[in-house]
């Protein structure tokens, strides 16, 4: 008999989710994306999906400010609707309340779920409110609209397209580290950038509505939430291909190279493996290249090539600045059990 660790969350959820056969008459994307899309009319699509932060799991009371929670829950979820290349509308939050949560806390939150909502244009359109014996968790589904013939999903990655991701890699994995160990070298001004990026991530609409009106062949994309390998790994697996990465070419900021040459610690695990950086990962067809830098340059938005899909091994290979090969594990990245 498999256990969870054996199965680790992914394969929990092909296993549970594979008996599921029936599929309503106007879905377009079922299980398996960042978000599962239905049809609504002639010339859009519906976007949905949820995500939940635990206390104790994404969170610890200790190191976020109620309000900073509030607006990570929104921007969390807001990433899933970017990574589809669509628009969100609406949100329904479920809280889990356990005994030590004090009306307070409830009210600094939603002032951060508030401040979220309106600079995103998006509506709170219900929920639920429950008890929770132990820790606190807050759950968001959203809902959110995209063009037809502008949807992005993970499948679709050609052997020969570019390999791209938005802004830089590690930050947040590294502002996390910050926060649980406080005997990090760290000036102050790095400090509070990479803080920053951990506890009030970007979700990258900008980028993601840059996309939709280019004439680019966005051929894949994902959002990086669990880690650049494993989640990587999933455009490979539901496009059939692999991917090889060029450890040269992974963008840093100016902080988390500091920070880590500072304390000799090794960048490239937080960048492969880190997670909850919330950029955008995509392919594309090679000659879009151009038109792609000249479309985010004009924007003032970062954008880097950092390797290429290759044939259908499903698997992540990484380039070392040596020349030495490697292909990376397959369980990379965050996993739940």
């Amino acid at each position: 008999m498999a256990n969870l660790k054996d199965l680790g969350e992914f394969g929990l959820i092909d296993r549970l989710s594979g008996k599921f056969k029936h599929q309503a008459s106007k879905t377009v994307l079922p299980l398996g994306d960042d978000c599962a899309v239905y049809s609504t009319s002639p010339s859009k699509y519906q976007l949905i999906s949820t995500d939940a932060l635990v206390e104790n799991i994404h969170f610890k009371s200790s190191t976020i400010l109620p309000e900073q929670l509030g607006q990570k829950a929104i921007a969390v979820n807001l990433s899933d609707i970017a990574a589809m290349g669509g628009t969100p509308k609406r949100v329904l939050i479920t809280l889990g309340i356990s005994k030590k949560i004090s009306i307070s806390f409830l009210d600094q939150l939603y002032k951060g779920i508030h401040k979220a909502c309106m600079f995103y244009n998006v509506e709170l359109c219900g929920g639920d409110t429950v008890s929770s014996p132990k820790s606190f968790f807050i759950n968001i589904t959203i809902l959110g609209e995209a063009k037809r013939g502008k949807l992005f999903t993970r499948k679709g990655a050609k052997e020969g397209d570019m390999i791209f991701t938005t802004g830089t890699l590690g930050d947040s994995s590294l502002g996390l580290k910050i926060l649980s160990n406080k005997q990090l070298k760290c000036s102050s001004k790095s400090k509070k950038y990479l803080l920053k990026k951990h506890l009030n991530p970007i979700p990258r609409l900008k980028e993601s509505r840059l996309l939709t009106r280019s004439s680019c062949k966005v051929t894949s994309m994902i959002d990086i939430s669990d880690g650049l390998t494993q989640d990587l790994q999933h455009i490979c697996k539901q496009s059939g291909t692999g991917a090889l990465i060029y450890e040269e070419k992974l963008p840093q900021s100016q902080a988390f190279l500091k920070v880590c040459s500072d304390n000799n610690s090794e960048s490239l695990p937080l960048i492969l493996n880190g997670g909850e950086d919330y950029e955008l990962l995509f392919t594309l067809a090679s000659d879009g290249v151009k038109n792609l830098y000249r479309q985010f340059e004009k924007a003032k938005a970062l954008v880097t090539h950092i390797g290429e899909i290759t044939e259908s091994s499903k698997k992540v290979s990484l380039l070392r600045k040596n020349g030495e090969k490697i292909i990376l594990p397959q369980s990379s990245g965050f996993n739940h059990f």
